[in-house]
């Protein structure tokens, strides 16, 4: 179970953090205990992670641009952080938008039940991909405007209660996860293959989905997102 993250007040100041240079530091996230910060790094990602227990590898992007960071849970279970516009996309660091992802076979998964999570979940989205037949689950946090760091942990431990949901209740279903399977019925679910309207990245972080075929493949096992964190 997760424990209650406690949100903490804003404060007006934000430290510089060691080895930082001085134009990103100034939005980049808060310690503990301090206000908003409008950007965010990989490090600091991994630090919150870590206060998780999770562990995380960053990747670099074949296409260019920011690595991807792929975290491990005690549970077994992996997932993606993507970072986009950032003013330093080698580390990366000052990015404006993360995208927290996920990706599992769509083996024996109807779409009535793709639909059902989408209305029911807290804060994730699940879309089809059908040329691999995986279902990825995707949060974006968007920076701009100030986000505290215990506001960002808060949605991490969301994202995570649904995909801990969606597991157990695929597991009290016993429903295959053969990825020789397709969602079979219509619905007004998402396509990951439906036009983009604007530049923002869609659920999708890999190049060539490697990675997301590669997580769904570990997440089709018996696998589990709960996590805990300290208070």
């Amino acid at each position: 179970m997760f424990k209650t993250l406690k949100l903490l007040a804003a404060s007006a100041a934000i430290g510089l953090a060691g080895g930082v240079s001085p134009v990103l530091a100034q939005n980049s996230m808060p310690a503990a205990g301090g206000g908003l910060g409008n950007s965010i790094s990989a490090a600091e990602v991994s630090a919150m992670l870590a206060e998780f227990s999770i562990a995380t590898e960053l990747r670099a992007n074949p296409a260019g641009g920011a690595p991807t960071m792929v975290a491990s849970i005690p549970g077994g279970a992996k997932f993606l952080v993507g970072f986009f516009e950032c003013a330093d996309a080698a580390k990366p660091a000052g990015c404006k938008q993360i995208m927290i992802s996920t990706a599992m076979s769509s083996g024996g998964v109807a779409f009535d039940e793709l639909n059902a999570f989408n209305g029911q979940s807290s804060v994730t989205t699940v879309v089809y991909e059908p040329t691999n037949q995986i279902l990825i689950f995707g949060r974006n946090i968007f920076m701009p405007g100030g986000v505290g760091r215990e506001n960002f942990k808060l949605q991490v431990s969301l994202f995570l209660g649904d995909m801990q949901n969606y597991v157990t209740a695929r597991r009290s279903t016993a429903k295959s996860v053969s990825f020789m399977e397709s969602p079979k019925l219509k619905s007004k679910i998402t396509s990951i293959t439906a036009p983009a309207e604007t530049d923002a990245p869609r659920v999708a972080i890999g190049y060539d989905r490697a990675t997301e075929i590669e997580l769904a493949i570990a997440n089709s096992f018996d696998v589990d997102f709960a996590v805990t964190a300290d208070e």
